[in-house]
């Protein structure tokens, strides 16, 4: 166990201090927090996450592989007229995409991990998952299932209209609201439940404490009762002793054991 902390505290330390390679190299605004909190404690640490985006990107190919042109990327909302302007003088197959909140993170155990997973889950993101590496690596995955893609141009050939945009539009908009109301109850529970965690923790070691207190406590008052009766009574026997000693050795006796 010790190993496998030193193992999980070595990687958490790589991970953060590394460079962010992700296209945007930085934290989405809206789970700034989260993720913060997430890699503040002890047990965790964030690998990748994404808020939730909607996007207008552009295939230069046939073959997906081959990369693309991102037109439009926002991850607090669109506007059809920006989506159409987006649109404009392009080549490629266009394609309008909602992708919800995605978050990846390592966990030091698997009890850590089912914590996570717990408040994922009912926060909604019921698509997530544990996963156990070869390495003695534990991931979560929070992530759910409300995802929107369309197509809207062949090779520059739009196939739908303004009409239809703006109808997607208003579609991600929403379930991005959606999506923003599932993260934060997400950080909600986490919060509670490792609270709840940390407490329960506490517990047995402040019972312990109370009950250690109540034992001396009642030693103590044991003492008082029956103490000073035996302390006098030892004095007595003492100082009894102590006159026959002297009435013997002034009326020249032989004392005993001498």
């Amino acid at each position: 166990p010790m190993a496998g902390e030193f193992a999980f505290a070595r990687w958490k330390k790589q991970c953060l201090s590394a460079s962010d390679l992700s296209r945007k190299g930085s934290i989405d605004e809206p789970i700034v927090d989260l993720v913060n909190f997430i890699n503040g404690q002890e047990s965790y640490f964030t690998t990748s996450s994404c808020s939730g985006r909607i996007s207008v990107f552009a295939e230069k190919s046939e073959e997906k592989k081959k990369g693309c042109d991102w037109l439009l990327i926002s991850h607090t909302g669109a506007d059809a007229q920006e989506v159409m302007a987006a649109l404009c003088d392009h080549t490629g197959s266009a394609m309008f995409k909602f992708e919800p909140f995605v978050l990846h993170a390592q966990c030091r155990t698997i009890q850590d991990a089912r914590l996570m997973h717990q408040a994922a889950v009912q926060a909604g993101f019921r698509n997530s998952g544990i996963t156990l590496g070869n390495k003695g690596k534990v991931m979560v995955a929070v992530r759910s299932t409300h995802c929107l893609e369309v197509p809207l141009s062949d090779r520059g050939r739009m196939l739908v209209g303004q009409e239809y945009i703006a109808h997607l539009v208003t579609m991600a908009n929403s379930k991005l609201e959606e999506n923003e109301q599932r993260v934060q109850r997400f950080f909600h529970n986490l919060k509670d439940l490792l609270t709840n965690r940390a407490e329960s923790l506490r517990q047995p070691e402040a019972r312990n404490r109370r009950n250690q207190s109540g034992e001396e406590h009642r030693k103590q008052k044991q003492q008082q009762e029956r103490g000073p009766d035996s302390c006098a009574a030892q004095d007595q026997e003492e100082s009894d002793g102590g006159t026959d000693d002297l009435q013997g050795l002034f009326e020249g006796k032989e004392m005993p054991g001498k």
